[in-house]
């Protein structure tokens, strides 16, 4: 009976731990299938907000930003350049043609000047020769030659101009000249400033004349005004204005000798030309020029 007992509860020990097993594996396998059911549910939701994350409503506002800002500094940056290379140009070819280039009543502006406009070789003539700085008139002729043209004249009033050096007399004559030319020989209006260096010894004097006849001898022409100067061995400019009625003989920048010829010409229907002469005087011309000047 005893022994009956005992096996009863070895038995039933048995089956108690074996029941314990039972649960603790059915345990096991619930969690296992908790696990693996979290680990499937759990994943669709973290991929889910990632898809949204990308969608349009992120992208949206990174291409308006970049558009803003290569947009926005372009607009400035462009105008003022544009302004300055417009306003510069105007201003600058405004300023340089109501300085250099004077115009005559209808507007035409005329300069002409050498070295510059033309080359010494290109004017050279006659008596007068070039050299690469100057033009150069021996002055070994006494007799009078007509003036070197220089170029025409449309304005009704115009200024010649030049620098030039005496080197020296030729001996055998006296009364030795050289001076600017200006007016219109079909006209028979031609006018002259310059230098005559008379006979007599009394000094080298300024003088305007008219020199519509100049074959005689430009010592010859009838003086309309002189003063007494003495261009020595230097450099000197000269200027010879012919306005209207109003004769000028310029040295250096100060009026010398002015007059009025006797028969006015207008030269703006008839034309008229500028040049230089010398008759028994060496001299160089290293710089001549023509101009307009204002009317009145």
């Amino acid at each position: 009976m005893a022994r009956q007992n005992e096996f009863d509860r070895h038995r039933a020990g048995w089956r108690d731990l074996a029941l314990a097993g039972v649960a603790a594996a059915a345990v096991t396998l619930v969690l296992v299938a908790a696990v693996a059911l979290v680990w499937l549910t759990g994943r669709s939701p973290s991929e889910s907000p990632v898809l949204a994350v990308q969608g349009p409503s992120k992208p949206t506002p990174t291409p308006r930003a970049l558009a803003f800002i290569q947009v926005t500094p372009t607009t400035p940056a462009e105008a003022p350049t544009v302004i300055a290379v417009v306003a510069t140009p105007d201003l600058v070819a405004t300023s340089t043609e109501s300085e250099t280039a004077p115009a005559n009543e209808d507007g035409e502006a005329t300069r002409f000047e050498v070295p510059g406009d033309a080359e010494y070789q290109t004017l050279a003539s006659g008596s007068w020769t070039a050299s690469e700085t100057a033009l150069v008139n021996a002055g070994s002729s006494a007799v009078a030659e007509p003036w070197l043209a220089l170029t025409s004249v449309s304005n009704p009033a115009f200024a010649v101009e030049a620098e030039i050096r005496v080197n020296g007399l030729l001996d055998s004559v006296c009364d030795q000249s050289f001076g600017l030319v200006g007016g219109s020989p079909d006209a028979g209006a031609m006018f002259g400033g310059g230098l005559l260096f008379p006979c007599e010894g009394d000094g080298a004097r300024a003088r305007l004349t008219d020199v519509a006849v100049w074959e005689d001898g430009y010592n010859a022409d009838p003086v309309l005004a002189e003063e007494p100067f003495n261009p020595g061995e230097d450099w000197h400019t000269y200027r010879f204005e012919v306005r209207g009625d109003q004769l000028r003989f310029i040295i250096d920048g100060a009026g010398v000798v002015s007059g009025a010829p006797e028969a006015v010409a207008d030269f703006t229907s008839i034309g008229a030309e500028a040049g230089l002469w010398a008759q028994g005087v060496d001299l160089e011309v290293r710089k001549v020029s023509v101009e307009p000047l204002p009317s009145g």
